[in-house]
């Protein structure tokens, strides 16, 4: 079987992909490595998601949980479980040939919507094989009344840091810059809270094999140690996330993004992308924007219909 499109990825841009294909009536398939739902389940779970119209007060989990109801209900196909292993040109039958560690597919189009998470980026100093060491926060009762490090200075930082001052945790957001790059919203409200921020602050060394001992911390513009002590540390710098398997295929990327244009396609036929991995606004509204635009462009190339 040949199908129209697959989609690499089942975050809010693969399922809002899903759903405009099964409206379309686009015979496609998504893949998706682990569970569908993308960054709000994966991420952060227990957040409020109110950057998403109409969904005020829903947590992370909860609109994950709903996007993939609504795509499965109207026949999205979604394979959780099945991870992508390599994609490679036909060109004799203009086709793709969609490899995963369960299978091989063949498609005439590949809409690439797998985000950026990637592997945690990690802070290479001495220490961080520590057990108390997390990329992310998964429970935020688990917090509750310790001393918690947070590292970071965006927006994933700030409301990890905001959540577990809400949990009544004693908490340091340590940034190695003098300013944050996250929401205005949510550094207004970083100042109301009890975080003590500490700016222009690197962690240099954590001491402790079962549990942190200490973490020497240092101002990069005084020279200036710390010693803090703090039960967990939550590194929140971003991911390293690697397209280099795309280079057989000779789609063109710029770091860790796509390469896309208004329609997001690549300058591979066929090949198109969409959500976090093309580097614009990483936010939910702006993926199920670009997931709905990219499967209309992958339609009218393939369908060519009159009306559009």
């Amino acid at each position: 079987m040949i199908y129209d499109l697959i989609i690499v990825g089942a975050g809010p841009a693969g399922l809002s992909a899903a759903l405009t294909a099964c409206y379309l009536r686009l015979k496609h398939l998504v893949l998706e490595a682990g569970e569908a739902g993308g960054v709000p389940v994966h991420v952060y779970p227990w957040k409020e998601v109110d950057s998403f119209i109409g969904f005020f007060g829903v947590s992370g989990k909860g609109v994950a949980e709903r996007m993939t109801s609504h795509a499965r209900k109207e026949g999205a196909v979604i394979h959780e479980g099945e991870r992508m292993t390599g994609i490679k040109r036909d060109g004799k039958k203009r086709t793709f040939k969609v490899r995963t560690d369960k299978g091989v597919y063949e498609t005439k189009a590949v809409l690439f919507a797998s985000g950026t998470s990637g592997t945690p980026r990690k802070l290479g100093i001495p220490g961080e094989d520590n057990p108390n060491i997390q990329y992310s926060i998964a429970d935020p009762e688990h917090y509750r009344g310790k001393n918690v490090l947070i590292v970071g200075g965006g927006d994933t930082a700030l409301e990890s840091a905001l959540v577990l001052d809400k949990a009544n945790a004693k908490v340091y957001l340590a940034h190695r810059k003098g300013e944050f790059r996250a929401m205005n919203k949510t550094q207004e409200e970083i100042k109301r809270s009890s975080v003590e921020v500490l700016f222009d602050t690197e962690v240099k060394e954590i001491a402790g094999k079962e549990k942190i001992e200490k973490v020497k911390v240092m101002n990069n513009k005084t020279n200036k140690e710390r010693i803090l002590e703090v039960d967990n540390i939550v590194v929140c710098i971003g991911s390293v996330f690697s397209l280099d398997f795309l280079k057989s295929l000779g789609v063109k990327t710029e770091e860790d993004k796509i390469l896309v244009d208004d329609e997001m396609r690549t300058n591979v036929e066929g090949f198109y992308a969409a959500g976090d991995v093309t580097g614009r606004l990483k936010r939910i509204p702006e993926a199920i924007g670009e997931g709905h635009l990219a499967v209309y462009s992958i339609f009218k190339w393939l369908k060519k219909p009159y009306w559009v």
